[in-house]
C-alpha cells in the first residue's frame, strides 16, 4: 500500500504543527539552560509522552547526547543539576509525573514543564519553572493523544532552545503541508483490515516512534488489541514464535511500516518479515510511507494512524474519546 496522508475531519494535525511551532517560538529559558544539558529526560505517561517517542526515534542522529524517556514515579538515577528534564502531562495531574517532579527539584536538575494546566502548571508557578503551556485550539477532542502535534513540536521547540536539536520552521510547515494533504481512501481500507483484529505494528529506524504512537491511538481510540514490534530485532527471536497458538493466527495482522530511508538492509528485512508472516498464516499488510525525509514520513504514519484509529472506531458504533478502562483506574488509585 502507497500511503498518502489521510485525515479524519476530527483532526487538524497539519494545523497542530504550526500553531505548536508558534506556541513554542515564544517560550524563554533562562540563560543557564542554553548551556548544552549531560543529558535529557522527559517523564510523562501515555499521550503525553508520544511526542518524546517520535523525536527519540526521527533524531537519533542529529542529538548528540543521551536522549531517555521516564514512564515512572521517580528519574533515573543518573539524573543531576546538568540534566534536562522536561516534565510533559497534558492534563498536568498524572500522578506518575507530579512525582517525577518532585524527584527532578530535589536532583534541582535543569526542569521544563509542558501541561495544558492542573497541579504540574501550578507546581512550575510556584517553582517558577519554565513552562510551555498548551493552547490546544487545533485539538477539537481535547484527547492527550490526539495532541500529538502539540507535544511533538512543543517537546522540539524546547529542545531546539536548550541547543539539543537544531529544528526550524521550514522544517515544521514542509511537515505540516505534507499532513494537509487530505485523502481518506487508505485509512477507510487499512481500518477494514483491521477491524476486530490483534494489530501487530513493526516499524524500524525513524519510524519507530510514529508506530508506537500508531498502536496508542488504536488502542485508545479503536478499544482494540495492539502491540509494536522493532526491526531487526524481531528478525532474531519473535519469528520463532509463529508456530503457536495456532487458534490465534486467525485472529491476528500485521502491518510493516517501509521507507526509502531505511538501511537497505532493513528495506529487506520489511520485504522478508511479511513473507515469514504470510507463509506462517498471519495477514501483513505493507504500507509504504512518503516523504521526502525521516520527519515527514514520520508524519505521514503519525496520519494515517490516528485517521485509521478513528475510522476503526466509527465502524465500530463506538465513541473514539472516553477511556472508561483507564479513567476507572485512576479513581481507584486516587480512593488512597
Amino acid at each position: 500500500m502507497k500511503a498518502p496522508i489521510l485525515l479524519s475531519d476530527d483532526l487538524r494535525l497539519g494545523a497542530q504543527l504550526r500553531d505548536a511551532w508558534r506556541q513554542v517560538s515564544a517560550l524563554k529559558l533562562p540563560p543557564a539552560f542554553h548551556r548544552l544539558p549531560t543529558s535529557v529526560v522527559v517523564s510523562g505517561m501515555g499521550g503525553s509522552t508520544l511526542g518524546a517517542h517520535v523525536i527519540q526515534s526521527v533524531f537519533r542522529d542529529e542529538i548528540s547526547i543521551p536522549f531517555e524517556i521516564s514512564n515512572d514515579y521517580h528519574l533515573p538515577n543518573h539524573v543531576d543539576k546538568d540534566t534536562l528534564v522536561i516534565l510533559s502531562s497534558y492534563s498536568g495531574t498524572t500522578e506518575e509525573t507530579l512525582s517525577a517532579a518532585r524527584d527532578a527539584l530535589r536532583r534541582k536538575a535543569r526542569i521544563v514543564v509542558m501541561t495544558n494546566g492542573g497541579d504540574l502548571l501550578a507546581l512550575a508557578k510556584k517553582h517558577k519553572l519554565p513552562c510551555l503551556l498548551i493552547d490546544p485550539v487545533e485539538n477539537p477532542s481535547n484527547q492527550p493523544r490526539m495532541a500529538i502535534g502539540y507535544m511533538t513540536i512543543g517537546l522540539a521547540g524546547i529542545l531546539a532552545k536548550a541547543n539539543v536539536l537544531k529544528i526550524d520552521e521550514r522544517r515544521i510547515n514542509d511537515a505540516a503541508k505534507l499532513v494537509d494533504k487530505q485523502d481518506q481512501g487508505l485509512a477507510i481500507d487499512l481500518a477494514r483490515h483491521l477491524q476486530k483484529s490483534f494489530v501487530l505494528l513493526m516499524s524500524a529506524e525513524h519510524l519507530i516512534g510514529a508506530a508506537h504512537v500508531f498502536n496508542n491511538q488504536i488502542n485508545e481510540n479503536g478499544k482494540q488489541l495492539s502491540t509494536t514490534q522493532i526491526i531487526p530485532e524481531l528478525d532474531h527471536h519473535f519469528l520463532e514464535g509463529l508456530s503457536f497458538p495456532t487458534s490465534i493466527k486467525k485472529h491476528l495482522v500485521a502491518v510493516l511500516f517501509q521507507s526509502n530511508h531505511y538501511h537497505p538492509r532493513n528495506q529487506k528485512r520489511i520485504k522478508l518479515t511479511a513473507e515469514i508472516l504470510q507463509k506462517n498464516g498471519i495477514r501483513a499488510i505493507t504500507v509504504d510511507v512518503i516523504g521526502k525525509n525521516r520527519l515527514q514520513e514520520a508524519w505521514t504514519a503519525i496520519a494515517l494512524g490516528a485517521s485509521t484509529s478513528i475510522t476503526l472506531a466509527k465502524n465500530s458504533k463506538i465513541d473514539a474519546w472516553p477511556v472508561p478502562n483507564v479513567t476507572w483506574l485512576k479513581e481507584q488509585m486516587a480512593k488512597d
